[in-house]
């Protein structure tokens, strides 16, 4: 079975998004803000990935990553497809209903590698549940808000939750973890 947050822990509208007050980070929450971001902007470091427990889920519209060296792949394989990524918009929200997380509100504009080069920018939510410890034991990020799909949602959601997690072990098998080869 995934190991996931509750759907009702992460399930937040938009409406609810867009009226869901934002906060200052600590000081440790924006090292790891930075941090997390900085693998989306195309810029792996195993600086980064210290922050994830060897166990951690990564969670999105694409792919169901299990472990770390599953999620190292999934970040190390984004410069390999984008010429580059840029944050536009970065927030960090008050969800007083997840008080182990850090909840970010993230607009991030993709520019494909390539000579008819696409681009797209996406906003997500993204939810970081912290151990313990403070690292982060589930990443799940959001495609414009809209919750992802698990085998909690009947067959098709199985299905999805299927093909992600093939999905996640295609690209691991065909890109390194280790952050010294990207």
């Amino acid at each position: 079975m995934l190991n996931r947050l509750s759907r009702s822990a992460i399930n937040i509208s938009k409406r609810t998004m867009s009226t869901m007050q934002t906060r200052q980070p600590s000081s440790k929450e924006q090292t790891i803000i930075d941090q997390v971001v900085s693998l989306y902007q195309c810029r792996p470091s195993e600086e980064a990935y210290s922050h994830y427990r060897e166990d951690a889920v990564f969670h999105d519209a694409v792919s169901i990553a299990k472990g770390l060296k599953s999620i190292k792949s999934q970040f190390n394989g984004m410069p390999k497809l984008f010429e580059r990524s840029d944050t536009q918009k970065l927030e960090v929200l008050d969800d007083q209903q997840q008080p182990n997380a850090i909840v970010l509100n993230l607009t991030q504009h993709y520019v494909f590698k390539g000579s008819s080069t696409p681009e797209k920018t996406l906003n997500s939510k993204i939810t970081l549940k912290m151990d313990s410890n403070g690292r982060i034991e589930h990443h799940e990020e959001e495609w414009d808000h809209k919750p992802n799909k698990t085998g909690e949602d009947g067959f098709m959601g199985k299905i999805q939750q299927w093909r992600k997690e093939a999905s996640a072990k295609m690209v691991e098998m065909g890109v390194s973890s280790d952050t010294k080869k990207i």
